[in-house]
């Protein structure tokens, strides 16, 4: 709650700890304005015995209902997390498991890694290590499956009026480029804005409303909407 007293319109928290998130803290998101709705969950794997070889067995019985409660308490939260394939001694089944977590849960922005052995760590001298081409594979199958998921979830927001922080312009093609809630610089999409229908316009380090009018796997694209176009959206909403 002390970073509402922050004078800075935008607040997103990273590597937000799962046991850290509790009813309290979610009740916060929700009350304090400049902390957006977005959560990244550093979650690495969701199958019982890959979280205990990782030494996070705690995570087992949390993963499932704390994504309940987080989209009970906050049902625009934007969700982002990531996950690790390949782990020492990780089979197919369990893979497939992760897969179907993603596939049922349905997070909106999503990095998976190979799992990099390095020196002095636990995980560096444990047996069964996963050859470089199955966990390249299984990175390659997990992205495919979280693009189509991406792809809906951007979609869904094609035809909302969203505010937009303009960040730059793109010397190419003269667009604007910038973020809506739902993108984090460096890891996430980017918003491509064009001036509005009837001239109205942004400029660099403006926050502006954006009609998006459409979305693809890791971006949207809008324009920017004019006083009286808000006022006759909120009139017909």
């Amino acid at each position: 709650r002390a970073l509402g007293e922050v004078e800075i319109p935008w607040i997103r928290v990273h590597y937000a700890y799962p046991t850290g998130l509790t009813p309290e803290v979610l009740a916060a998101y929700r009350e304090v304005p400049n902390v957006l709705p977005y959560l990244d969950l550093p979650l690495q794997h969701s199958h019982p015995e890959v979280l205990r070889a990782m030494n996070r067995p705690w995570q087992e019985g949390v993963n499932g209902q704390l994504l309940q409660r987080i989209r009970e308490q906050l049902p625009d939260a934007v969700l982002r997390t990531t996950f690790i394939v390949g782990y020492p001694g990780e089979t197919e089944e369990q893979f497939e498991h992760l897969l179907e977590f993603v596939q049922e849960q349905r997070f909106d922005h999503v990095g998976v890694f190979c799992f990099s052995p390095e020196d002095g760590t636990p995980a560096a001298d444990l047996p069964n290590a996963v050859p470089a081409e199955v966990a390249e594979a299984r990175r390659g199958r997990l992205m495919e499956a979280q693009q189509a998921i991406s792809a809906e979830r951007n979609g869904a927001w094609v035809g909302r009026i969203v505010d937009v922080l303009v960040e730059q312009e793109n010397p190419s093609s003269g667009e604007l480029i910038g973020r809506c809630l739902r993108f984090a610089p460096d890891v996430d999409g980017e918003v491509r804005i064009r001036a509005g229908s009837h001239g109205a316009a942004a400029s660099a380090g403006t926050m502006v409303p954006v009609r998006i009018t459409a979305a693809d796997i890791y971006d949207l694209e809008g324009e920017v909407v004019g006083a009286q176009e808000m006022v006759d959206a909120v009139r017909h909403s």
